[in-house]
């Protein structure tokens, strides 16, 4: 199973260490433009609690990036962490050249904040490739002798993935202020 490690989320994203995804070649919903704040409604401060995991973090979102208080650093809007927001849903996007790994951000009610990723545990990494394949083109190409996965979906696709359940809640951000 992979280890779930908090490594940049400009609103709350994370990297998964240890496991193949899929990833996209641009920032996505493509063809949507970039936000260049963060939205003061997804602004304060949330606790963070991955499942399986004991102890919580803390996040702090601001109009420019987020500061995660485990790893005393801010990151912010940029080159590298795009935010895109497409049919009630935010979008993070981090550049890992050659490729992009996107998180699915969606605000409840309370203002709790659902944190989504592709769904890669559930079912077996190949089963997940062909399912995919069946929805939307699927590419390949290798990096530096690792294989890399990437799809290339419309902004209508991709709110079908989630619809379909390809992307499921990874962790709820409790809003504390």
């Amino acid at each position: 199973m992979c280890r779930i490690t908090i490594f940049a989320i400009a609103l709350c994203f994370i990297v998964l260490t240890g496991c193949k995804e899929i990833s996209y070649r641009e920032p996505q919903p493509k063809g949507k433009k970039p936000l260049p704040e963060i939205p003061k409604k997804l602004h304060g401060t949330y606790l963070l609690k991955a499942t399986g995991e004991d102890s919580p973090d803390t996040l702090l979102i601001r109009s420019k990036g987020y500061y995660i208080a485990s790893d005393k650093k801010e990151s912010l809007l940029g080159d590298s962490l795009v935010l895109k927001k497409f049919k009630g849903y935010y979008f993070v996007n981090i550049n890992e050249n050659p490729e992009w790994l996107m998180r699915v951000i969606r605000v409840e009610d309370n203002g709790d904040l659902t944190y989504m990723s592709m769904d890669t545990e559930e079912r077996s990494f190949n089963m997940l490739l062909k399912s995919l394949s069946q929805e939307v083109p699927l590419d390949s190409l290798v990096v530096n002798g690792e294989k890399l996965y990437q799809i290339d979906p419309t902004p209508k696709q991709l709110i079908q993935l989630i619809q379909k359940g390809y992307f499921k809640n990874t962790f709820q951000m409790k809003k504390i202020k």
